[in-house]
């Protein structure tokens, strides 16, 4: 019991236990220090949801451990016609493998192309049912009901995921404990080229083969941009993007193979 105490005791807790024991001692002899140590922990707290990376609230997965010239490609946010399609024919193009962080009402709406992501070799995420921005101001309940409603979906289309994206990447101190009770794991990134939405498609290949390295989690979208005009710049953007990667000496593997963990697994394989 006491093992599993310290394997789940998070260093946001341990830092408050600390910070929070020290304002209260603090109190007694000067209070004004006391607010501001308090203040700068809850501080801390709202900075650390912006920064997943740090494992403050919950172990995140941000980037691969192989210490070799390898990436991982992620797409969230669909599945979406065409644009998901399309996305799967330039991966084929490049014989390359990604994982699509889905969204559970898309994916409802189109079973047809999630089978398809997988019939193609590809891994399916979680990354939420509706997909709010603001999921993680939400309560307990309501995190609860967005992350298993689509584990739900996907069930039904005989599809086990163990990796969840949180939307925009944001966490919160009561996702940890959700996503161990899924069985589920936290899984973010370490770069992307700040599309927002495909809402800015040009020079996304730019963007990304400017600061690519080693064991990267690369971030990219499969949601139609604004504009037909915009989506042949997308799609382009993400051919010159593919054919970067290798050209600058990297190799595209499977976020599974870079991180060492599953990602999900048909029911039918089990």
């Amino acid at each position: 019991m006491k093992k599993d105490r310290q394997r789940i005791l998070s260093p946001a807790a341990a830092m408050g236990i600390i910070l929070l024991g020290a304002a209260v001692i603090l109190a007694f002899f000067n209070p004004l220090l006391a607010a501001a140590v308090a203040m700068f922990y809850v501080v801390l707290c709202i900075a650390a949801s912006f920064f997943p990376e740090s494992g403050f609230f919950l172990p995140v997965i941000s980037r691969g451990n192989t210490g070799k010239k390898y990436v991982a490609l992620t797409f969230d946010d669909g599945p979406a016609e065409p644009t998901t399609r399309q996305i799967l024919d330039l991966l084929d193009k490049h014989s390359m493998k990604a994982t699509f962080f889905v969204a559970g009402v898309k994916s409802a709406a189109h079973p047809g192309i999630i089978k398809e992501i997988v019939s193609r070799g590809h891994s399916i995420g979680n990354h939420s049912f509706n997909h709010n921005p603001f999921l993680m101001l939400k309560s307990r309940d309501a995190i609860f009901r967005e992350i298993a409603l689509t584990q739900e979906i996907l069930m039904k289309m005989e599809i086990i995921t163990k990796a969840f994206r949180p939307p925009v990447g944001i966490v919160n101190p009561k996702l940890g404990e959700l996503l161990r009770g899924l069985d589920m794991f936290c899984v973010t990134f370490s770069l992307r080229a700040g599309d927002a939405g495909n809402r800015f498609v040009k020079n996304i290949s730019g963007k990304i083969l400017s600061k690519i390295k080693k064991d990267d989690i690369i971030l990219l979208h499969d949601v139609p941009p604004q504009s037909k005009d915009e989506e042949k710049i997308f799609l382009q953007e993400i051919d010159n993007l593919l054919s970067g990667i290798t050209a600058e000496g990297f190799s595209v593997i499977p976020l599974s193979r870079l991180i060492g963990r599953e990602i999900f697994w048909r029911q039918k394989e089990q």
